[in-house]
């Protein structure tokens, strides 16, 4: 079970839901800066959009403009250092930043997402608690787990009701867009189809379909995407052009401790496999060379190696909406997928079954 949850770095909190109006306008008070220029960002494109910028004088601020429908967006220092999120409608919003957080009052759309964000906080309250308890001596390791377990339950099912009682609000769309990356395909699935159109019509509610239709493209059955990654020595190499009866794609990073867990055990499949046509094709989302190519050496990775050193950020990551790693996808020789999202003993008993079938 996951326990990824929504957490945008600041305490905050929210009160009051602006009126409808012409434009919006922001003001605030700074207790960390005294002068200087904050940015009014939105990346609703897939990258960062200036709106507009703010001038700090003796740690205030006001900013005022008009958009068009909801769109989530962030200020800023010029700097880079920080940001103060918000979904930025057409109402009156008052901040007040200080060394404890945020403070951020104004807009219907702010307002739920601070309800979204209070549920988020509390599980992250009671696992912060629970993990404090564990370092005691004697603590009954069990117990506090289940603690946790049901803390999460509790936060998922908050979250749902949350969302069935606004099915149409962009902040809605907007929080289930944020969990794409670390949500399942069923999970993703029930949330979107609890979204009403008018959810469903914004930009993350697109994005969100848009998520759906790229696991549709990932079903057993379908050709896995094709992608040209380079391999450490600086050549490349195309999927799809890795000649094998059978090919297992597997996510790692060199610097994720935990996804080189199952590297010792592919080295054993392979070994076992490779005399029956499996090749295996390890994609590093790493994004410093050397420390890629020394765990390669270091784990025994005596395969097909490749990344484009774009860490998460690579568009591998999206074709194949990795969420977790390690992960798995078997090919046949036709590049079609057999079996994804199950663990490598799981896979070993999939090419034993396939290898058997093959022989007869």
């Amino acid at each position: 079970m996951k326990r990824k949850v929504l957490f945008f770095g600041l305490a905050m909190a929210f009160s009051l839901a602006g009126k409808a109006q012409e434009g919006f306008q922001i003001s605030g008070k700074m207790g960390n800066m005294t002068d200087g220029t904050l940015l009014l960002v939105s990346e609703e494109s897939g990258k960062p959009d200036t709106l507009g910028t703010i001038g700090v004088k003796n740690g205030t601020f006001v900013f005022t403009g008009k958009v068009l429908r909801p769109v989530a967006a962030y200020l800023t220092p010029a700097n880079g250092e920080g940001m103060i999120p918000l979904i930025l409608e057409n109402a009156n919003f008052m901040i007040n930043v200080s060394n404890a957080g945020a403070l951020i009052q104004g807009g219907k759309q702010q307002e739920l997402l601070s309800r979204f964000t209070r549920i988020s906080q509390s599980f992250m309250a009671e696992q912060a608690k629970v993990a404090a308890e564990a370092r005691q001596p004697g603590a009954d390791v069990a117990a506090l787990q289940a603690r946790v377990d049901q803390a999460y339950e509790a936060s998922v099912n908050a979250t749902l009701e949350l969302i069935k009682a606004n099915p149409d609000e962009y902040a809605t769309a907007h929080v289930i867009a944020l969990g794409i990356g670390s949500e399942t395909e069923e999970g993703l699935r029930s949330k979107y189809e609890l979204l009403g159109e008018a959810a469903r019509a914004t930009i993350p509610g697109k994005r969100i379909a848009a998520a759906l239709e790229q696991y549709e493209k990932l079903a057993v059955g379908e050709v896995a995407p094709n992608f040209t990654l380079a391999k450490p020595d600086g050549n490349t190499f195309s999927l799809h052009d890795v000649p094998a009866k059978w090919k297992l794609v597997h996510f790692w990073a060199a610097r994720v401790e935990s996804s080189r867990r199952d590297n010792a055990d592919l080295v054993k499949l392979y070994l076992q496999y490779r005399p029956r046509g499996l090749e295996i094709v390890s994609v590093a989302l790493d994004d410093n060379h050397a420390m890629w190519k020394q765990a390669i050496g270091l784990d025994g990775m005596i395969w097909t190696n490749g990344s484009d050193l774009k860490g998460m950020d690579s568009e591998i990551v999206r074709l194949y909406l990795v969420n977790d790693l390690p992960a798995y996808f078997l090919l046949d020789a036709e590049n079609r997928i057999v079996a994804r999202g199950v663990s490598l003993p799981e896979f070993r008993e999939k090419l034993a079954e396939l290898t058997k079938k093959r022989k007869k």
